[in-house]
């Protein structure tokens, strides 16, 4: 079942479906806000609320590791199930059913065939209309990189969405093409005094090339107390750098990996259940990775040694945390390619309205924050970027060295 929502998730990424929905991304600007004052419940606590529900008992994992041992009463059990009518709905059927539906019928072709032989599929899904005649059929457009394959028909119907032309890079032309708007002429008269007296205020030698820069009293010095809004400093980006480098051996760790991943599933849960998630699991870890780290470690039990680490660059836990992220969030920008501008800038006016309202109710929320999740990755200011410019080369080296990851979670999505 794994390729069933990889091919259905593939046809999402290229096409839209029609339907409506009044949701904006940054509906979930305020989801992104991680509190570090806020109590957190004690990990039994959340263990027992999210506990997964009881499953099945098949008595085997495996039609080729069925055991050795006859169990009578399961024997009778799958002897009834066998001559009722009835069937027996799958957790992800409905799941299924509407992932389909908010398919654009183009994309039938490349899921249909797979669909068909996929045991426990129900009917009703086999019979929608498009899917149903999809049956032992070839997809009739492929993209051009395959044309040349021989006895590509051969290709197994799990791997169909792949042939399909629009989630080739080359495939992949805008709708719409920025149009360069023209200089506006200069329409007043050079005034050769206005150069002096330019240079009166701000004098040429102190910009040529070799120009030491006098960088303000705050650049020089660590900052007290940091919040979340306010400015880094070089200090600060330096004591970064090596709190990254310090917390590598606390996350290789594998006891300390466990935890976190466990504290992050339960963290997630949790703001679900109050109405603070976001649809996506551990989107937060991308947004405010050093955030989010810290609230996992206080969840995990793991507070004695994560600070006994960033003590050592003179940070506690809320100061590092919020410094951590300011800097990590001005690198990315400095690192931020011309499309991933491009996109940020659209986001941000809300260019992609009229798109994500053809999602349905369901998977819109999911993908406005996603989008929205875009925006909050990149939100640095000027100042921020400028002083993780100055020290750039640390912070570069710093994480490569961790292998672009704070601790356990990663700065980037691959």
């Amino acid at each position: 079942m794994k390729y069933l929502f990889k091919i259905c998730f593939a046809a999402f990424a290229v096409m839209l479906s029609n339907s409506s929905m009044a949701i904006a991304p940054s509906d979930y600007a305020e989801n992104f806000i991680i509190d570090l004052d806020e109590p957190l419940p004690r990990i039994e606590e959340l263990r027992e609320q999210f506990r997964p529900a009881p499953v099945y008992d098949r008595k085997f994992d495996y039609y080729w590791n069925i055991g050795t041992e006859f169990d009578r009463g399961f024997a009778q059990t799958i002897r009834r199930y066998g001559t009722r009518n009835k069937r027996l709905k799958w957790a992800s059927e409905e799941k299924l059913l509407d992932l389909l539906q908010s398919v654009p019928p183009e994309m039938y072709e490349y899921i249909g065939p797979y669909l068909h032989t996929v045991p426990g599929i129900p009917e009703k899904i086999l019979n929608m209309p498009g899917i149903k005649e999809t049956k032992n059929k070839f997809p009739s457009r492929i993209a051009s990189r395959f044309a040349d394959i021989e006895d590509i028909e051969m290709l197994s119907p799990a791997f169909y969405f792949l042939l399909m032309p629009e989630i080739w890079p080359e495939n992949q032309d805008p709708n719409e093409k920025p149009v360069p708007a023209p200089l506006p002429l200069p329409s007043n008269k050079y005034n050769p005094k206005l150069l002096d007296s330019i240079t009166k205020v701000v004098r040429p030698e102190d910009f040529a090339p070799g120009a030491v820069v006098k960088s303000p009293l705050r650049s020089r010095l660590r900052t007290l107390d940091p919040e979340a809004s306010s400015l880094l400093s070089s200090p600060d980006v330096k004591a970064v750098a090596k709190t990254i480098v310090n917390l590598i051996d606390f996350g290789n760790n594998i006891d300390v990996q466990l935890r976190i991943i466990e504290a992050g599933n339960l963290l997630d849960a949790w703001d679900e259940a109050r109405g603070k998630g976001l649809g996506v699991a551990h989107l937060k870890e991308i947004v405010h990775p050093c955030s989010r780290l810290v609230q996992k470690v206080r969840l995990a039990g793991l507070e004695r040694d994560f600070k006994r680490i960033i003590a050592k660059n003179a940070f506690d836990e809320k100061s590092w945390a919020y410094t951590c992220d300011k800097t990590i969030k001005a690198y990315r920008l400095l690192n931020i390619s011309q499309i991933e501008a491009q996109t940020l800038m659209l986001f941000r006016k809300n260019v992609f309205m009229d798109q994500l309202g053809r999602y349905n109710y369901k998977y819109g929320p999911i993908i406005a924050a996603i989008m929205q999740s875009t925006v909050e990755r990149y939100n640095a200011p000027l100042s921020d970027m400028l002083e993780v410019k100055r020290n750039y080369s640390e912070i570069e080296n710093a994480l490569r060295e961790s292998k672009l990851r704070i601790g356990t979670d990663p700065i980037f999505i691959y």
